[in-house]
């Protein structure tokens, strides 16, 4: 079957060999990062969701921008990507619907800890 460009296109959840990269080339130190931000994401994604729930867009704007400052050095290219562009939109349109933004993000991050707790 032939894959559409789309398809190609297509991140993988959790990329190793570049999260192994942005560690300098050290393998340990990329697992030990993960492991660590896979730790702590469960309760940063709930304090995430308050805000957002709570429309606390200058909090969020925090969280968003610590979480995405983060995963730059992870190898989650999709996550990495879903949190940019909510953080984008919360400093230059606050005022505007981030909810498909944010379910975006959130479903990325809802992949990132399945395939977590599957694999890692």
């Amino acid at each position: 079957m032939k894959k559409t460009s789309i398809e190609k296109k297509q991140s993988p959840v959790i990329d190793m060999e570049l999260a192994t990269k942005l560690a300098g080339d050290k393998q340990e130190i990329a697992e030990e990062l993960l492991a660590l931000f896979l730790k702590n994401l469960p309760a940063e994604y709930s304090a995430i969701q308050f805000s957002a729930a709570n429309q606390d867009y200058v909090t969020l704007a925090k969280q968003i921008h610590k979480l995405h400052g983060a995963i730059c050095y992870l190898g989650l290219p999709r996550l990495k990507d879903a949190t940019a562009a909510l953080e984008k939109n919360l400093k230059h349109n606050p005022k505007q619907d981030i909810q498909p933004l944010f379910d975006v993000f959130s479903a990325e991050i809802e992949r990132v800890l399945k395939f977590a707790k599957s694999n890692v």
